[in-house]
């Protein structure tokens, strides 16, 4: 794991997907956007396994992280695989494509009582084939045409305006939080 510094009291949990690390363009600018707040940000910078259950590996980083997180608020933004810490998590959080084809993952955002940002496009499988569920403490952002990635496929000026998107509101929910 690797700790950017900024205010001690508030950290920013930051759990890549299994194949979007944390060096890929939505939470490196989510991490920067974090960064901007004043948060310090704990990055899980490692892959998932290619073998053995990836959701257990995740929700068992997750935790680590948590715990080494150390901070009086916590927030967790995770990427896809990352969700599969949203049973985990009783605080704010920011989830860039959760996995809303699995259960687990949909029961703990509709149980979810802290705010909660969500951010997909119905044309990602992983959201569009899902449930999104009934909860007002949940905060989406649904943006069309997009894929797992959130990136428009061969239109990379595009993509950079949704990537624009993305982070200033990634960081417009961090600055309404303590």
């Amino acid at each position: 794991m690797i700790r950017h510094d900024g205010d001690p009291s508030r950290c920013v949990v930051l759990l890549p997907g299994a194949r979007y690390n944390s060096q890929a363009p939505l939470l490196w600018y989510a991490r920067e956007a974090a960064q901007a707040e004043g948060w310090s940000v704990l990055e899980l910078d490692e892959r998932a396994p290619e073998e053995g259950d990836q959701f257990e590996w995740m929700r068992g980083r997750a935790q680590a992280a948590l715990d080494e997180a150390d901070a009086e608020h916590v927030v967790v933004l995770g990427k896809s695989l990352g969700s599969a810490a949203a049973p985990l998590v009783d605080g704010p959080a920011i989830w860039l494509t959760p996995l809303l084809i699995r259960p687990e993952i949909v029961e703990a955002l509709a149980a979810a009582t802290a705010q909660a940002l969500l951010v997909g496009s119905p044309a990602d499988p992983t959201w569009g084939d899902g449930t999104l569920p009934d909860n007002d403490a949940l905060e989406v952002l649904e943006l069309p045409g997009l894929d797992h990635s959130l990136q428009v496929s061969r239109d990379p000026r595009a993509s950079l305006d949704v990537l624009g998107r993305v982070t200033d509101r990634v960081g417009a929910f961090l600055a309404a939080l303590p």
